[in-house]
C-alpha cells in the first residue's frame, strides 16, 4: 500500500535463517532480502543459495551481509575485533571474499562490519572489484575447509521448530565452544 502511494519505492527485509527468508520472498512481493552471503557458509553448508535462486526468481535484489565472515572463532582464539564471529583481516583475502559475493547472481550490494577499519578495507575492496576468477574461487574453498558455522545452529532450531536460546538477549547468536558442539 506504502508503495502503491507513492511513500516508498522499494521494499525489503531482512532474515537470518532460509526459512524466513524464502517464506517471505514466496509469500509477498518484495523488491529486495538483505540475506548472509559469504564463502564459509556458501561452500561448507550451502547456506545463501536457496535464498539467491528464490529472489532471483522473484525479481528480489539480494544485499549481502557478512560477506567478510571467515566462521567461528575457535576455542580460546584471540579475536582483534571481539565479536561472534571472525572476520577477515588481511586485504587481500577481503578483496577476494567481496569478489565472490559480488559475483554471485542477483547480489546487487553488501555491508562490510561496522569497525572503521575493516569499513576502510571493504571501501578498497570495492574499487579493486573484478569479478571473481576460478582460482579465486579455489582459495576461498580451501579456506573455508574446517571452519565452522556462524548460523547453523539457528538454521536448525527453525527446522525443529524450536525456539533458539541464545544467552545473549539482545544478541541472535552465541558465541564460543558450545557453537562448535
Amino acid at each position: 500500500m506504502a508503495k502503491e502511494q507513492g511513500k516508498v519505492r522499494f521494499i525489503g527485509f531482512s532474515a537470518h535463517t532460509t526459512k524466513a527468508a524464502v517464506e517471505a520472498l514466496r509469500s509477498f512481493p518484495f523488491d529486495a532480502v538483505m540475506f548472509p552471503i559469504n564463502y564459509v557458509e556458501y561452500f561448507n553448508r550451502g547456506f545463501g543459495k536457496e535464498v539467491l535462486e528464490v529472489a532471483q526468481e522473484k525479481g528480489a535484489g539480494v544485499l549481502a551481509i557478512k560477506p567478510t565472515n571467515a566462521g567461528l572463532p575457535k576455542p580460546g582464539e584471540a579475536l582483534k575485533h571481539q565479536w561472534w564471529y571472525r572476520t577477515l583481516e588481511d586485504q587481500e583475502e577481503i578483496n577476494i571474499a567481496w569478489r565472490f559475493t559480488l559475483s554471485l547472481p542477483g547480489v546487487v550490494t553488501g555491508f562490510s562490519p561496522a569497525w572503521l577499519d575493516l569499513a576502510e578495507k571493504a571501501i578498497t575492496a570495492g574499487y579493486a572489484y573484478r569479478p571473481i576468477t576460478q582460482d579465486e574461487i579455489k582459495k576461498l574453498m580451501q579456506m573455508a575447509e574446517g571452519q565452522g558455522s556462524i548460523f547453523k545452529r539457528e538454521e536448525d532450531s527453525v527446522a525443529l521448530g524450536r525456539h533458539f536460546n541464545s544467552p545473549y538477549p539482545h544478541h541472535p547468536h552465541e558465541c564460543g565452544a558450545a557453537m562448535w558442539g
